[in-house]
């Protein structure tokens, strides 16, 4: 692997950044074989100008041009990606976004990517359907400052504050596959969409997807369970009859959460009852607006 030397921001050039004034937007990425395929015949929405370069030239680029997105090379580990970013960060002010590709990563380098305010973190191999929505979701946000908050963060005990809004919902998500936790693949799938249901239940009905609004989310992992928390900051609601409702009202949830789904339509209370059935705890406060789900692995 080549050597990532960031420079410092009074080492890079000293003139002021171009700001660019094309409608399209404009990415930068290393021209890598893990890429170069995909990119070249992807579809996004919206198109963007793909800018690509050598290793190399990569630096010279991300600091010499204004770029709307910035992905970095799979050849470079999280810790050289994160000392980049920081120093857009000091060059430019907040609004890099940045997505950070590496070789593998630990739990480690997920909190180390949300506390630098990395847009995303991939390891390689990467799902390119995941990858494809995180750069739409990216080049898709003229304006952007980060919505994650890390409140406290360990490997086994992750705590932050969450913006309620899609843009943070997706990354949510996209960080939680990274966290590589040792269980199985079905495992890790059942509790990330039990996970993603109730997230985007908080924000949606909670916090009406008012981004001056926030999700309290916790991690807890041990020997025996993973635990997700979640407050959101609405008045709350009856669980225990959404609940109800979902399982008496059709005779096929699952075939019905598709239709709605098809349709632009949110799961609902079905989304709810699905978790319910895949889950080993899924407790409610009094009020409905905490919640903590638990998957034993014993």
């Amino acid at each position: 692997m080549l050597p990532l030397e960031v420079p410092s921001p009074m080492s890079a050039a000293p003139q002021p950044f171009p700001i660019s004034r094309q409608k399209i937007r404009r990415v930068l990425a290393v021209d890598d074989p893990s890429l170069r395929e995909f990119m070249s015949h992807a579809e996004f929405s919206p198109e963007f100008d793909l800018i690509k370069t050598t290793l190399d030239q990569f630096l010279t680029a991300a600091f010499r041009e204004r770029f709307d997105l910035i992905i970095t090379s799979p050849r470079t580990t999280v810790d050289q990606d994160i000392e980049l970013l920081e120093c857009l960060q000091k060059w430019r002010g907040e609004g890099v976004k940045v997505i950070i590709l590496a070789p593998q990563t630990t739990a480690q380098d997920v909190i180390a990517a949300l506390r630098a305010h990395a847009f995303a973190l991939f390891s390689i191999p990467f799902d390119y359907g995941s990858f494809t929505t995180i750069v739409e979701t990216a080049i898709s946000v003229p304006i952007w400052n980060d919505g994650i908050e890390v409140i406290s963060a360990k490997p086994d005990w992750i705590s932050l504050r969450v913006r309620c809004s899609m843009v943070c919902a997706e990354r949510m998500l996209q960080y939680g596959h990274q966290l590589k936790i040792d269980v199985p693949n079905e495992t890790r799938d059942t509790v990330l969409l039990s996970f993603r249901e109730l997230l985007l239940n908080a924000m949606e009905h909670g916090g009406r997807f008012n981004p001056t609004l926030k999700v309290d989310v916790g991690y807890l992992r041990t020997d025996s369970m993973i635990l997700y928390y979640l407050r959101d900051p609405g008045a709350g609601f009856d669980c225990i009859k959404a609940i109800t409702t979902a399982q008496s009202s059709v005779e096929d949830p699952l075939a019905n959460v598709a239709a709605r789904i098809k349709k632009g339509l949110r799961p609902g209370g079905f989304g709810i009852h699905l978790a319910n059935q895949m889950l080993d705890s899924l407790v409610y406060n009094e009020y409905g607006n905490e919640v903590v789900l638990i998957k034993n692995l014993r």
